[in-house]
């Protein structure tokens, strides 16, 4: 979500002013977290997960399901319950996302390093989709949250709970069917981001996904609501607002790191890890009411949510605010560093002279260059040297697979974190627990066994775009690295391994079985969990996007042509209800 603080936004017109003094003060309050904390030593591995769930309500008499644009009422109810559990295990803290039928939630305080907590993350998952489920159901039987990485027709038609008007005279953003009314009226921060993304990049929205050609799709296939639109393509599904992405959910799961020194070492073996695991939890093959080409949401989201003008786009390197990680990040992978990205020399000299390793300087330098799109009336000016407002608020308004988050200044019990975003939602918590855990093995495995998974940036990126392609899972090869060499291997080869590598399924097995801490219980709980992986990268096992594709191809009322029709969504949305509450697995079997 970024940076959530209480305050008036300024006006895109009003931060342009104040760029220069925002940077200047950004990049004061980076200087003094570095010096306070770069010698900061032996924090605990504390760890904890983001979910952002979707609210949706059924009219099954009409066979129709919509978004429930009604976070803003929920989401006071349910901190105010929070507030009164005294036992802060069973403690949620909810937050507002971008859109109204959105909300996040994450355990009250994190987990800590010993190995009990991958036991419970499930169960952490299930009590915060219940706890708002529970309020919902005292309301009325119609309303549900669920996990979806995106809702099949959002953006199509009539499409929320309640009934909205759309057209461009609703829309600070001039979109067709992506209207201002869905953005959360809870914060503040919501409207002023859309209207500055607007505003800053002088241009609509254009975002094209290709369809997936069916045996009856129109050749070519023209998306009729915006054939006035000179930025349409043939054979594409279009989007015309950054409310697609921002009403896209997403899994995030943040480390802490023992020091700065072992975060950076994180942060570089984790980057070659993001398309892997987008590829593993792949949840988004539909979009406005068609069936696509591809599974993931990644791409989308750095387009829909590209702030950057016309002539930026033509600079080399300079990159989307929402993008994959640009760069490595410790001095010795900087060779790897081998695509342009666009810096500001005058942070990164600073940097350097404060005694900054210099490629951790550069990726600063990098991140300064995007202006921050939301800025607070009564924090534009510090007052003392306690708060790392602006700082924090440039970090969070760079959206990559990965970030980097130093300890703020005013809290003195956080250390340097990783914060590992690429990945889709999934449909059950199983699944989502299963993906979290996994990844926070991973960590722990890298560091016990002093893996080096770094490849060039450059094959990252590929790797990226690979990941999107449809049933890439099953299909494609992706760039890995395997002792010293680099080859392009299948997906089963890297998580189940092959003659050259063990794989890191088993390499996650070899860790916990030589954990002598860990109870039988808990190592049952991981077993699943890496049942799950494994069998998603052999194949046996769909990954989401697959499991819906299959149900959208197999529906008796689907005519063959891409089109997600009412019924198909309601049926659809109905059985992930039904596989939320029975903890269901997806298989091909």
């Amino acid at each position: 979500m970024g940076l959530l603080s209480e305050g008036n936004p300024l006006s895109w017109a009003e931060i342009k002013l104040a760029l220069q003094q925002i940077r200047t003060y950004g990049l004061d309050q980076l200087v003094h977290i570095f010096n306070k904390y770069k010698d900061r030593q032996k924090d605990p591995f504390l760890w904890g997960d983001e979910t952002e769930l979707t609210l949706v309500r059924f009219d099954h008499k009409n066979k129709t399901v919509r978004l429930l644009l009604k976070s803003h009422q929920l989401l006071p109810i349910l901190n105010e319950l929070n507030k009164k559990t005294d036992d802060k295990e069973y403690r949620i803290t909810w937050h507002p996302e971008g859109c109204d039928f959105v909300m996040e939630g994450i355990p009250f305080q994190p987990y800590g390093s010993s190995s009990s907590y991958f036991n419970t993350v499930e169960a952490n998952m299930r009590q915060r989709r219940e706890q708002a489920q529970r309020i919902l159901c005292e309301q009325t039987d119609c309303d549900y949250i669920l996990s979806i990485a995106v809702f099949p027709r959002y953006g199509q038609g009539q499409y929320t709970y309640p009934p909205i008007e759309y057209g461009l005279p609703y829309s600070v953003e001039k979109s067709l069917c992506y209207p201002d009314s869905l953005l959360s009226p809870h914060h503040p921060r919501s409207k002023s981001l859309s209207t500055n993304i607007s505003e800053r990049r002088q241009s609509k929205v254009s975002v094209n996904i290709p369809i997936f050609k069916d045996s009856r799709t129109p050749s070519p296939f023209r998306d009729e609501l915006f054939k006035d639109d000179p930025d349409i393509k043939d054979d594409h599904i279009h989007l015309d607002s950054s409310l697609a992405g921002l009403g896209c959910s997403c899994l995030q799961v943040t480390f802490q790191g023992e020091s700065i020194k072992e975060a950076i070492h994180l942060y570089d073996q984790l980057l070659p890890l993001c398309p892997i695991m987008l590829c593993l939890s792949a949840a988004c093959p539909i979009w406005r009411g068609y069936l696509s080409d591809i599974d993931c949401r990644w791409n989308i989201l750095c387009e829909a949510i590209d702030a950057r003008t016309a002539e930026e786009k033509k600079q080399t390197g300079f990159p989307s605010r929402y993008a994959l990680a640009p760069l490595y990040l410790a001095d010795k992978n900087k060779h790897l560093n081998d695509i342009d990205y666009s810096i500001d020399e005058y942070i990164i000299t600073n940097l350097i002279d404060q005694g900054m390793p210099e490629t951790l300087s550069r990726h600063y330098g990098h991140l300064f260059i995007h202006d921050p799109l939301v800025v607070l009336e009564e924090s534009l000016h510090t007052v003392d040297d306690t708060t790392s407002y602006h700082f924090e608020n440039i970090n969070s308004h760079v959206w990559n697979s990965l970030r980097l988050k130093p300890p703020p200044l005013n809290d003195t019990l956080t250390g340097w974190r990783v914060e590992f975003r690429p990945m889709d939602i999934q449909i059950s918590d199983f699944e989502n627990a299963a993906l979290v855990v996994f990844v926070a093995l991973l960590t722990r495995v890298i560091i016990a066994y002093d893996l080096d998974l770094t490849i060039p940036i450059s094959q990252v990126d590929e790797n990226m775009d690979i990941a999107h392609y449809r049933d890439s899972v099953r299909r494609e090869k992706f760039y890995f690295r395997y002792g010293t060499y680099t080859s392009q291997i299948f997906m089963n080869e890297i998580i189940n391994g092959n003659k050259d590598f063990p794989g890191l399924v088993p390499l996650v097995r070899k860790y916990v079985h030589e954990r002598e801490d860990m109870d039988e219980n808990t190592r049952h709980t991981i077993e699943q969990y890496l049942l799950l992986i494994s069998k998603r990268a052999d194949g046996t096992l769909l990954t989401n996007a697959s499991w819906i594709r299959e149900f959208v191809l197999s529906h008796s009322s689907y005519k063959q042509d891409s089109v997600i029709s009412e019924e198909i969504q309601y049926d659809l949305i109905w059985k992930m209800v039904q596989i939320t509450n029975k903890h269901k697995k997806l298989s091909t079997n």
